[in-house]
Parts: C-alpha cells; sequence; structure tokens
C-alpha cells in the first residue's frame, strides 16, 4: 500500500438555501386560516415537539414520487419489480406522454430500474420517500410521541441514549396520557364502555388545563399567564363527567366512520348490505326495485382483468411460429376467436383473462340479487370490453335478451394510441366467436371520425364521451348499462351531473382509483338533472396470485 502524504482537504460551505415544506400542494387560499391558527397556538400545552432529520435522494429532483398500490411480479427482464411498501421514481413526461400505461422506474427500496404499470402505483407525497435519520424529543410532552410510546432518541430507526432507569421514567411520564388504543378507539368495546368514564376522572384531570389554555387564547397575552395560574381552582369547577362522556361520544363516532366488517350478534343482513354503514341506502325503507322503478338509472362499468396488463408481453410467448395461439397459464384464456391480423391485432386489443370474466359475471349475479333491470346496453368496441359485457349479462341471466350496441364513441382517450383506433375484431368476426352483437345498430361516432381525434385534449375527450353518453339517454327509455373502460366512469357521468372535466393529471389520479369491474351509477332526479348514487351491488376484490415456478422446490 502506498501511503499518500502532504495531502490536503479542501472543503466548502454549503451555500444553496433550505426551506421547510408544509404539505404537498398546500392550497395557497388556505394559509392565512393556517396562519391564525399558528398565532393560536400556545408553545406551554402538552404537546409533541421533535427536531426530526432527513436525507433526500437527489434523484428526487426531476422525477415524481408514486407509492406501490399493488405488486408486480415482472415476466420480462427489463420489468421492475413492484411491492407494497416501496416508492418508485417516475419522470413526469413519461408519465404523460405513455401510450400504453407503462414506464420506466427507479425502486427507492432498491435501486433497481425498469418498466412498470403506472395504474399499479399513485403519486404521492415527494415527502415520503425521505429518509428519516435521527429523531430528537425537544420537549417533555403529556402525550405519547407520534412515532412511540417511549420518550426517546433515534438514530436510523434505532433506540439510544436510553437506560432501564430512563424507560421507567419516561412510562411513568406518560401514564398521565390517553393510550394510542383509546385515542383510536379500539378500547372502546362494549365492557371497557362502562368503565372508561372512571378511568378519564384518574387521566384527564391533569390534562385540564387544555381547555383552560384554550379559552385564555381569547385574552391578550397580558392576561394568559394570571388565567393559567388560578387553573388548579377552574379544574375544581369543570365537569368532569361531561368531559368523559363527550371525549366517549368522539371515539365512538370515529369507530362508526370506520369499515367494519358484518358485526358478531346483529340482524342478519340485507341481499344489499354492504361494508359501509353510511351509506344512504341503508336508511332507505322501500326496495331497490321500487326505487329503480321511480329513477331511471346509468349503470358504467369498466372491463375486467385483462391479458397483458397481467401477464406482461404475452404474444410472442403465447403463439408459434404459424401464429397459432398456445395457452401459457391457467388464467389465459383457453382459445382466442380468429381475427384477419392475428396475433398483432392482439396488441392493443387485448382479451380478458378467465379472472376477468368471473369478475364481470360476479358483478352481474350480484345486479341480479340486487333486482335490477337492464333496458338497454352499449359497450366499446374493444373485445376487453365486449367480453365483459357478455359475462355480466350471463350474471344477469341475460345473455340471450339483448343484442351489444358497439358505440365507438364510447372508447378510452385516444391520446393513448398515436397509431389511430385498434384492430377492433369485426361484426362477421365477433359474431363468429358467439359475441351477441346488434349488427344492424348504427353508431353515434363512427370509427373513421373516432379516428380524427388523435391529438383530442383531456377536456376534449371529456366532451366525447359526455355527448357519446346524452345521445344514448336521450334515444331510449328504462335503464341504461354501458360497459367501457377505466375513464368512462368519469367521463361519462362528470358533466351529466354539472361538473366541470378534469384535467389530465386529475384523470389520472381519478383512473387509479377505479379497478377492474367498477361499477358507476348516476340516477336521473329530474328532467335532465342526474347525480351519482351508491352502487346496489357489493365490489368485487381480490389480491394478486403471482406465478408459480415449480423449480423454486429444487433450490438446495
Amino acid at each position: 500500500v502506498k501511503e499518500v502524504s502532504n495531502s490536503t482537504i479542501s472543503l466548502e460551505p454549503h451555500v444553496k438555501s433550505l426551506h421547510l415544506t408544509l404539505a404537498y400542494q398546500f392550497p395557497q387560499n388556505q394559509f392565512n386560516a393556517l396562519k391564525a391558527l399558528v398565532e393560536l397556538l400556545d408553545a406551554s400545552c402538552a404537546s409533541n415537539w421533535e427536531l426530526r432529520l432527513y436525507s433526500r435522494d437527489p434523484r428526487l429532483t426531476t422525477k415524481q414520487v408514486h407509492k406501490v398500490v399493488y405488486p408486480h411480479s415482472p415476466h420480462e427482464i427489463d420489468e421492475l419489480e413492484l411491492r407494497i411498501g416501496d416508492y418508485i421514481y417516475l419522470s413526469t413526461d413519461a408519465v404523460d406522454n405513455s401510450c400504453d400505461g407503462w414506464v420506466e422506474g427507479i425502486s427507492w427500496l432498491t435501486g433497481s430500474s425498469g418498466h412498470l404499470p403506472v395504474n399499479y402505483t399513485e403519486r404521492t407525497a415527494e415527502s415520503d420517500a425521505w429518509t428519516l435519520h435521527r429523531v430528537v424529543q425537544l420537549s417533555k410532552s403529556m402525550t405519547p410521541s407520534l412515532t412511540s410510546a417511549e420518550d426517546i432518541d433515534i438514530v436510523d430507526g434505532r433506540s439510544i441514549s436510553i437506560d432501564h432507569d430512563e424507560r421507567e421514567r419516561s412510562c411513568l411520564h406518560h401514564q398521565i396520557g390517553l393510550p394510542h388504543e383509546m385515542l383510536e378507539g379500539s378500547l372502546l368495546n362494549d365492557e371497557s364502555e362502562k368503565s372508561v368514564e372512571k378511568y378519564l376522572r384518574k387521566t384527564l384531570e391533569p390534562c385540564l388545563d387544555l381547555s383552560v389554555t384554550q379559552n385564555s387564547n381569547k385574552l391578550p397575552k397580558s392576561g394568559r399567564t394570571s388565567q393559567l395560574v388560578q387553573c388548579s381552582k377552574q379544574q375544581e369547577s369543570l365537569n368532569l363527567e361531561n368531559i368523559a362522556s363527550h371525549v366517549i361520544e368522539v371515539a365512538a363516532r370515529r369507530k362508526e366512520m370506520e369499515i367494519l366488517v358484518e358485526p358478531i350478534g346483529f340482524t342478519a343482513p340485507r341481499y344489499d348490505d354492504t361494508l359501509s354503514i353510511d351509506s344512504e341506502r341503508s336508511q332507505e325503507v322501500g326496495s331497490l326495485e321500487a326505487a329503480s322503478d321511480k329513477n331511471r338509472r346509468m349503470y358504467i362499468m369498466r372491463h375486467g382483468e385483462r391479458v397483458d396488463f397481467t401477464f406482461g408481453t404475452w404474444i410472442p410467448y403465447c403463439f408459434d411460429e404459424f401464429n397459432n395461439y398456445l395457452r401459457k397459464d391457467l388464467n389465459m384464456p383457453k382459445k382466442l376467436p380468429r381475427r384477419q391480423r392475428s396475433p398483432e391485432g392482439w396488441q392493443n386489443d387485448s382479451p380478458l383473462t378467465n379472472i376477468g370474466l368471473f369478475q364481470a359475471k360476479l358483478t352481474g349475479e350480484a345486479l341480479l340479487e340486487c333486482n335490477v333491470r337492464i333496458d338497454h346496453v352499449y359497450c366499446s368496441p374493444a373485445y376487453r370490453c365486449i367480453q365483459t359485457c357478455i359475462s355480466t349479462l350471463e350474471g344477469l341471466n341475460s345473455r340471450h335478451k339483448f343484442k351489444i350496441k358497439l358505440e365507438p364513441g364510447l372508447f378510452e382517450w385516444m391520446a393513448w394510441y398515436p397509431d389511430g383506433v385498434p384492430d377492433w375484431l369485426s361484426k362477421p368476426e365477433l359474431l363468429e366467436a358467439d359475441c351477441n352483437v346488434d349488427t344492424n345498430y348504427d353508431p353515434f361516432m363512427s370509427v373513421s371520425k373516432l379516428n380524427d381525434c388523435i391529438k383530442e385534449t383531456t377536456e376534449e375527450f371529456y366532451t366525447r364521451n359526455y355527448e357519446t353518453a346524452r345521445k344514448i339517454i336521450e334515444t331510449t327509455r328504462g335503464n341504461i348499462l354501458i360497459v367501457a373502460h377505466a375513464t368512462t366512469l368519469d367521463t361519462c357521468t362528470r358533466q351529466l351531473i354539472g361538473a366541470e372535466p378534469r384535467s389530465t393529471n386529475e384523470l389520472r389520479q381519478v383512473i387509479h382509483k377505479i379497478p377492474y369491474c367498477s361499477l358507476g351509477i348516476v340516477e336521473e332526479v329530474g328532467s335532465g338533472n342526474w347525480k351519482l348514487v351508491e352502487p346496489e351491488c357489493l365490489p368485487v376484490t381480490h389480491s394478486k396470485n403471482p406465478r408459480f415456478e415449480w423449480n423454486a422446490l429444487t433450490a438446495t
């Protein structure tokens, strides 16, 4: 090893200005109200003051931060694995200009890069991807820490400088605060509510200066000190029973707002019960069938799980040199209908998986159980939408009752298809595949006219879908079923209920919250007036099942 002598170290000051971030996309019009609240804060109140040291990845400078909402196992070497709890750095240009919903991103957890489906992620605050290095308590508070039940000093997630005696003092210090479970309402069951008032009498007494301090904020600063000195006298006059009952009421209200599974010991569930206990429908006395007879409804449904988003680049592996389809997974269709351009035609016109067909049939069966009546059926010409529509009608026991009207005006945003309208299956090909489509239907928008919408803006896309839905409403009577895309649930209803079209970013955020076979419903409440209502049937939810590789069992 060669020694280096006379080496010097040069230090330069960091002159870049630093700033504090209030919140991601904080509305400026709320700043004055926030400032007024801050001025009323009293630092002597029971509170937690912490000093936190974060570091941020320099790659965030030109990237969006997205959190993973659905896991994804890569099927190609250039794909990125998505894990729940990870964050992905994405380029804004890549997200805005993606034509197939796939972009290249960088994993915060592993640093690896690769392609991923954007709709498996959701944009979040940049600060979520910051790394916490140290937390230092600046004050001894009367309430538990936001991050721990102890008064701790943390370095990289580890507790330091806390010996046994300090831990005991910290535990005694926090015994006078409400426990975390009680603040969350999880302790407020039937048994604990009987004794909670007694507990609150013991625990709230030291904290009553909060109420006094809150009232003193209305006084000049000169009068606050004197009033705080008289705190012990005023505590005697406060009614602990009222405070206890108020806390119980607030906690119980929080508990009611949570999503609940069917409780044990309650009355038997009705056929239309949902997981939400705040639905307007749960308070109605009349039957759903009577409600549907009274007001006209339009049911808008997204298609089911599609092959390409589930298996990635599937065409090269599922067709041989003679272009014969070969099934490579149980979730893939057993066979595909014949089409003129195969397999190239499947590139932008993906079929459903078997799970997708099952999702649609489940939804149809649920609508049947809710006595939903359908009078007209419209569908996007995409094959995945036609399959979804047929399976839904099967669940409704109405497959042969309706002929599906294929409407190009219901197709999704043409900005995602720079090469023009996909090569959909022709009506003869659909009839050969046993698809009950209406061959005599004259669509409101022709395919050639849809091709002219390649450069349509977001607002123009909203208007196209809305005008199509409006024409469908005006030329029909009774309830309507529309099966199309994730965007359709918003673009066909947004202007119908009197709202303005969303911006591009707002639309992207909305469609990430619309999974396969989502069902949106609008109801006519007057002459030409419509409103969004809660669906009669339950949604369908399931976890993602990764591919099993049998040779994993042979590993030593």
